[in-house]
């Protein structure tokens, strides 16, 4: 139908259930430590999780661009707290300006108070899922650009679902490499800003 997963994973992922809003998801504060950049306010990451982190941070280095003049705002959507507040770590390490939304529902009000330029949504979620969230960013704030990504197998069947009420997306596979996430929104944010040499 023109709609495609890009590599998906024979195999759905676990969904860790994350109460409303997210400030559950870590239940004992001595168990997690908060990792934190220059000039950006502490994620707190569970502990089991901290490794993963770090060498997802070690491998975004800043990359050898043009810093822009003004910090383009991203959000991130994912029912897995881990991955969407070391997502939005590794946005900040590159200046952008990234907050974090663990439903389709708390995105929607971030959208209209905040205003993105990007939204990077993860497929499978509690009650609205990624797709359908992405159809009304397209209808409701046209400005906004989306990157999908899954790990879950019933994607290509919401995928063809969408394609047949005219909405074609692509999917990025879980797990995506920092480099290529990083990438893809430096490639859907070029635009008139002007360019800021350090």
């Amino acid at each position: 139908m023109g709609s495609r997963v890009t590599q998906p994973d024979s195999a759905a992922s676990k969904r860790s259930e994350v109460a409303e809003g997210g400030s559950d998801a870590v239940k004992d504060p001595e168990q997690s430590r908060k990792t934190s950049l220059p000039n950006s306010d502490p994620i707190v990451v569970p502990a089991s999780n901290q490794e993963r982190a770090d060498e997802a941070l070690q491998v975004t280095k800043p990359m050898d661009a043009p810093v822009l003049r003004g910090r383009r705002r991203i959000l991130i959507v994912d029912d897995e707290t881990t991955i969407a507040d070391t997502m939005a770590l590794i946005f900040q390490s590159q200046r952008y300006d990234a907050q974090v939304a663990y439903s389709a529902e708390g995105a929607i009000e971030v959208l209209a108070a905040w205003r993105p330029e990007l939204a990077i949504l993860d497929v499978i979620l509690p009650e609205m899922n990624g797709i359908d969230l992405a159809i009304v960013i397209k209808a409701n704030y046209p400005g906004c650009h989306v990157i999908l990504f899954s790990g879950h197998s019933n994607t290509a069947m919401l995928l063809e679902e969408a394609g047949k009420k005219g909405h074609q997306f692509e999917v990025l596979a879980k797990p995506v490499h920092p480099s290529v996430m990083l990438e893809r929104a430096a490639d859907l944010l070029r635009g008139p800003l002007e360019p800021l040499y350090d």
